[in-house]
């Protein structure tokens, strides 16, 4: 059996996805690293909203599910953007990746998180079985909007799911 060429299997663009998410884990611990160490002036004094509702939520995503829960989350009331802009709101990015269990029988999850942009700190998060979200990716982003917009935001000493 071939493989057209320039054609990747769905395992590998998962492979691929998920170290995109590491990667910009590690740019956000970064990030909220050398915002601890800078020295104090404005930086000091970022508060984060104690809601969803007071943060800007950037979606860069632009597959279906992306374009659904960006559209989910304007629908509930919220402000999304496409594009990174200094000097605004607080901002939430969303990230989202999906993980394979190995064991017998395999389930795949989904994996959404809003962090901070200025701290790097996780303020919202949903994990499920993609399988329990609905077959269509328009489902499981109406899903996944449901739990987010009810959601209050993750304090600094709470942990993610």
């Amino acid at each position: 059996m071939s493989r057209r060429a320039g054609r990747r299997g769905t395992r590998a663009r998962a492979v691929a996805r998920l170290r995109q998410a590491v990667a910009l884990g590690l740019v956000l611990s970064g990030s909220g690293l050398a915002g601890a160490c800078a020295p104090p002036g404005v930086a000091a004094r970022y508060e984060a909203p104690n809601d969803l509702g007071g943060y800007e939520i950037l979606v860069t995503r632009t597959d279906s599910l992306g374009q659904g829960i960006a559209a989910g989350l304007r629908g509930k009331g919220f402000t999304v953007r496409g594009r990174v802009r200094g000097g605004g709101r607080p901002t939430a990015y969303l990230l989202s990746f999906q993980f394979e269990e190995r064991e017998t029988p395999p389930v795949m999850w989904l994996h959404v998180r809003l962090a901070d942009t200025r701290s790097g700190a996780v303020v919202a998060a949903v994990s499920a079985p993609l399988d329990s979200l609905g077959a269509s990716s328009a489902a499981r982003a109406q899903a996944i909007v449901e739990v987010l917009a009810r959601t209050p935001a993750l304090r600094s000493g709470a942990s993610p799911p």
